[in-house]
């Protein structure tokens, strides 16, 4: 078979991918994460909880109470689930068993809360979880290894930080600030710190670790910015209007929501879209599970997940 056989082979595979299904969860799901043990996070951001989909059977086990306005959840293979609490500018942390070890406190401005506060990504190998947070400006960090888990004295000041992802072989963070129309690049090992161009009002954010490729969706266009990390260089995809929530897949295919109840998958190879995908009402965060092959979908319109299944290549 021939490489351009193949290419057209996944194109057609992911073409045929659809909603399995549509799990009920909290209130205003916006934010998604998986573990290495088949569960999937979803920050129920009008509930103060966090729903546990067991990815085997696609139902919810547990659901767990956190803070007020819970909008995004990162895991730690070993030390467990941080979840950024937009409306009391705290992070909970809570154990591999789900128990929660702590409420740590990373500030905010005075005021009634309002969305998009809190972000938060872990770097497993540093032993880390970074939050941006927009209201103080800063990209805060806990020190996920101590116990409890509690918040370091360093912190790197970032004019309205939001979506944040780490490389977890460079250990490079990654930061997208909607006010500013960039993403900015911390390089923790080196102290140093540079900023990208992108489009309009960046905010999801997802790292491709095998192609090295950053994809940043400009919600206030109609572009995905992709940065190749190996050759410096930036480029836009066409996406359609308004892009959400970015997540990648095991073989560097893009997903990504949009208001309009769809999810557009993004084929590596061609830089374009190749696949609609209707999911649920104001989808928002999505997370790829790499055990069942599907990537979960939070619609926070109508407090469900979408399942969609992806044919295995």
């Amino acid at each position: 078979m021939t490489n351009e056989s193949r290419v057209a082979m996944k194109a057609s595979n992911i073409e045929n991918s659809s909603v399995v299904a549509t799990i009920p969860v909290g209130q205003k799901p916006v934010g998604v994460a998986v573990d290495v043990h088949d569960h999937v996070f979803v920050a129920n951001s009008g509930a103060t909880t966090v729903s546990v989909i067991n990815a085997v059977t696609n139902k919810v086990s547990a659901t767990l109470n956190v803070g007020l306005y819970p909008e995004s959840v990162a895991t730690d293979p070993q030390f467990g689930v941080y979840v950024a609490n937009g409306g009391t500018f705290t992070v909970s942390a809570l154990d591999r068993f789900h128990a929660l070890v702590a409420t740590i406190v990373v500030g905010g401005p005075p005021g009634h809360p309002t969305p998009d506060r809190l972000r938060v990504g872990v770097d497993h190998l540093m032993s880390r979880a970074y939050v941006a947070n927009r209201g103080l400006g800063r990209v805060s960090i806990i020190k996920i290894s101590s116990d409890p888990p509690a918040l370091t004295h360093d912190f790197t000041a970032l004019p309205g930080p939001l979506g944040v992802v780490v490389d977890p072989v460079s250990h490079r963070v990654f930061v997208t600030q909607p006010d500013h129309n960039k993403v900015s690049v911390i390089d923790p090992i080196q102290g140093d710190m540079w900023s990208i161009p992108v489009g309009l009002h960046p905010t999801g954010i997802a790292f491709d670790p095998q192609r090295h490729r950053t994809y940043v969706a400009n919600s206030g266009f109609k572009t995905v910015s992709m940065l190749d990390m190996t050759t410096g260089g930036v480029s836009n995809i066409d996406v359609g209007a308004n892009p959400t929530g970015v997540a990648a897949d095991s073989h560097g295919r893009v997903y990504v929501t949009h208001p309009d109840g769809l999810v557009r998958v993004i084929d590596p190879n061609s830089a374009s879209v190749t696949a609609r995908v209707p999911v649920g009402s104001q989808p928002q965060g999505l997370a790829f599970e790499p055990h069942s092959n599907r990537v979960y979908v939070a619609n926070r319109g109508d407090g469900t997940v979408s399942v969609i299944d992806l044919t295995r290549d």
